[in-house]
């Protein structure tokens, strides 16, 4: 059976972190819904921009002190919803300030922080869901269901440290495409991934 888009995990994590007053549920006309633009790639397209993002890192003495690891549940839940509410607060996308039981929803295998001097400065969260064409499930895809870095720690390449090993973990989980959804009014975010070669393909509303 083909999974609806409400089937997929990255689409439940977004719908649960969605502010409760942004939109009226009860409504289904597109018009009240939250609108996000669909950028693809295919693996091989994003694994020959690999070696582009770590020139940029190798190249980087802001980067030089900051690491990546997997989300620790048993230690990351304050600093990370700290970092979390801070990187949306100032965006303009729909969703609301984490409490500590939001915190569960977060897969420690699959969301990755970025540490400087000890502290929690970034994070992005994916999931791989089925590839779905022409109403057939043909293969695997990469999802960056969520990035963000702490404002005051921006413009120090973190978001590409964070995307190259998103790069990895796809790469373990073998994907046929990655797919990335953006609020249609997040215009950083949106040129940002843009830039990692990514191509708009579609709507949807969430």
């Amino acid at each position: 059976m083909v999974p609806s888009l409400s089937d997929r995990p990255s689409v439940k994590m977004r719908r649960i972190l969605f502010r409760k007053d942004s939109r009226e549920d009860k409504v289904s006309s597109e018009e009240t819904k939250h609108k996000f633009y669909v950028l693809k790639m295919t693996w091989d397209q994003a694994w020959s921009k690999v070696d582009e993002i770590q020139k940029i890192i190798e190249n980087s003495e802001e980067l030089k002190n900051v690491s990546i690891r997997n989300l620790d549940p048993k230690k990351d839940a304050e600093k990370f919803l700290r970092v979390y509410n801070r990187s949306f607060i100032s965006a303009p996308d729909p969703y609301r300030s984490l409490t500590i039981d939001d915190f569960e929803h977060f897969d420690p295998e699959s969301t990755f922080v970025a540490i400087l001097y000890g502290q929690i400065v970034g994070f992005i969260f994916l999931t791989i869901e089925p590839l779905v064409k022409n109403s057939l499930e043909v293969g695997k895809q990469g999802v960056i269901a969520g990035l963000g870095v702490e404002p005051r720690y921006r413009r120090r390449k973190i978001a590409f440290l964070l995307a190259a090993r998103a790069a990895e973990f796809f790469s373990e989980h073998s994907v046929d495409e990655l797919i990335c959804e953006v609020y249609h009014k997040n215009s950083v975010s949106y040129s940002f991934i843009q830039n990692f070669g990514m191509t708009r393909t579609g709507t949807i509303f969430l």
